[in-house]
């Protein structure tokens, strides 16, 4: 084993001399397999964030188990069920709290140009909050009131610069439902799909914004268990003692509902895949382009070690080298671009991207296998080759 790596490293490093011969070459290449990267990072990163994007309200949920309605597809379209069957989950053991959440979309009319989008409307109990924000705990006494609410800071910039306006006014005066609310202070979320804007609200603002709704119902419940439970144990526990309306789930479940419903429902996933095949096909030419005219400037070379009597095999396998090479050394500058690009769009955009061993792994196999089958196709020539033709 020792004599044979020996003589590995003894060997004429023929591949890599191959490439490095040519600087600029070798530059073009590099570039090429760095674009190709930084392509597929982006798309990547991109559907990853967007998807992220859904879990981010229920991250934010002070909750272990949560009820839904058994109808229940995702956050954006919520269905009610009886607020008793929240307090029965009270007599099951290990079950330490209960909270209502109650979610809706209402009409935000921006202050400046008075036009109208949707925005989400988050009512809590602020005697037992569902919701886990430092900038909630804080305001606790301040959302007593009624008509006083929490803007998301976060939000598409079509509903004003109210984070902005708050530094200077201390509160700002909003209109929602065609009721006029108080903005009092800002909330870190984000936009979904179901949602460009939030607002956090007391119980009581809530039914002022929604006369409409029921009191005795409520769109999701949260439990909180002792510490020590086993949230499984207590979930069989209690699904029998709900109703065929209402079904039990961990956060988890009630996560991965939320991210299957959008992969089926949006064309996202779709629409960056195809962005991430454009990248590979991108880098495929590239690096076809650069090996094959590698070859075709290299035939009397390879002639020759032919004429010597190396194999095919062998002189395949030197072009192959040169591709894997361009794949590795082409991936580090790609990587590296691709995380200030993470950056930059978290940076503007509020979006969650960042990088992560997985996606990195990820791409440098789709990188290794677009190079190494480029250096495939274009040793077609030298299977053909005969060393006569040539000289």
């Amino acid at each position: 084993m020792n004599s044979a790596l020996r003589k590995a490293f003894k060997r004429t490093p023929l591949a890599w001399l191959q490439v490095s011969h040519n600087p600029v070459k070798l530059a073009i290449g590099l570039a090429g397999v760095s674009f190709s990267n930084l392509l597929m990072f982006f798309q990547l990163g991109l559907l990853d964030s967007i998807y992220n994007s859904q879990r981010k309200p229920i991250d934010r949920l002070r909750a272990d188990l949560v009820l839904v309605s058994a109808g229940y597809s995702n956050m954006g379209s919520l269905q009610v069920f009886d607020r008793s069957r929240l307090y029965q989950a009270l007599g099951v053991e290990g079950v330490e709290g209960v909270s209502p959440l109650h979610i809706s979309r209402a009409t935000w009319i921006t202050p400046e140009t008075r036009k109208s989008f949707d925005v989400y409307v988050y009512g809590v109990n602020l005697s037992r909050p569902s919701l886990a924000f430092p900038e909630l705990e804080g305001q606790l006494s301040r959302l007593q009131p009624l008509r006083n609410a929490l803007f998301d800071r976060n939000s598409k910039k079509q509903y004003g610069a109210i984070a902005n306006e708050l530094k200077s006014k201390g509160l700002v005066n909003v209109e929602v439902n065609q009721k006029q609310l108080r903005i009092i202070d800002t909330f870190s979320l984000g936009s979904t799909f179901a949602a460009d804007a939030n607002l956090i609200v007391g119980e009581n603002t809530f039914y002022f914004l929604f006369p409409e709704k029921n009191p005795n119902k409520i769109e999701m419940g949260l439990i909180q268990l002792k510490p020590g439970s086993d949230p499984l144990a207590v979930q069989r526990a209690l699904q029998p003692l709900m109703s065929k309306d209402v079904k039990v789930l961990t956060r988890a479940e009630l996560s991965n509902l939320e991210l299957n419903y959008w992969k089926r429902n949006s064309s996202v996933g779709f629409i960056f895949s195809l962005g991430v095949l454009v990248g590979f096909v991108v880098g495929s030419i590239i690096v076809y382009q650069i090996l094959f005219g590698d070859v075709m400037n290299s035939l009397p070379q390879y002639a020759t070690l032919k004429a010597m009597g190396y194999t095919d095999r062998y002189v395949i396998s030197v072009v192959i080298q040169q591709s894997a090479i361009l794949a590795f050394v082409g991936f580090i500058p790609g990587v590296l671009s691709s995380m200030g690009l993470y950056w930059l769009l978290a940076t503007v955009t509020k979006l969650s991207v960042f990088m992560t061993a997985t996606r990195a792994l990820q791409v440098l196999l789709l990188t290794f296998v677009m190079c190494v089958g480029s250096g495939a196709l274009a040793t077609r020539k030298l299977v053909q080759l005969d060393p006569a033709d040539v000289f």
